[in-house]
């Protein structure tokens, strides 16, 4: 009984945790630069697709997370792109590249709603290893969290970060 409980906690945390990194990029757009974008609810099922589909082709797992981001990010720039220079509402550019990457996501992992690596190696497997097959990815999305956190707060404390602070907090420096 103790055991079930343990295992439901660890996956309770699991899943906060990974939610927690998905809040960094909603709280970045929304509280940083004041722009209420909906393209994480797109991009982050993207990243999970990419990398799915890496791994199901053997590429080595920790490469498929700069693999992910990057293809994140071209999601965001994507609505960037059709917010500045096409001129459509922030709210809106979130929107329609949400809406797009439903469809994105489902090319990407061949049609199918989802895809199936049993015995592929993962971040979590070499953890697993070490630390218990139970508390891996607790362990790993913890220890990306951390990074993640860290790094924010050092890149929003450099001239970069503060002039994209600023960005947020005054509207005429944005035009």
């Amino acid at each position: 009984m103790l055991n079930v409980i343990l295992e439901t906690c660890a996956g309770t945390l699991t899943q906060g945790l990974i939610y927690a990194i998905l809040s960094y990029g909603i709280f970045i757009t929304y509280k940083i630069l004041d722009f209420p974008d909906l393209t994480v609810d797109g991009s982050f099922p993207l990243g999970a697709a990419v990398t799915a589909v890496l791994l199901t082709h053997g590429v080595n797992a920790w490469l498929t997370l700069p693999i992910a981001l990057v293809i994140g990010a071209l999601a965001g720039l994507c609505t960037g792109l059709i917010h500045a220079p096409a001129k459509v509402r922030d709210l809106l550019a979130g929107i329609i590249t949400m809406t797009a990457l439903y469809s994105i996501n489902l090319m990407v992992m061949g049609g199918a709603p989802n895809v199936y690596f049993p015995k592929t190696e993962t971040i979590f497997t070499k953890i697993g290893e070490l630390a218990g097959k139970e508390y891996a990815k607790l362990i790993v999305l913890g220890g990306l969290l951390l990074i993640a956190g860290v790094l924010l707060v050092w890149f929003f404390g450099t001239q970069l970060g503060l002039s994209i602070r600023a960005t947020g907090d005054n509207k005429d420096m944005v035009s």
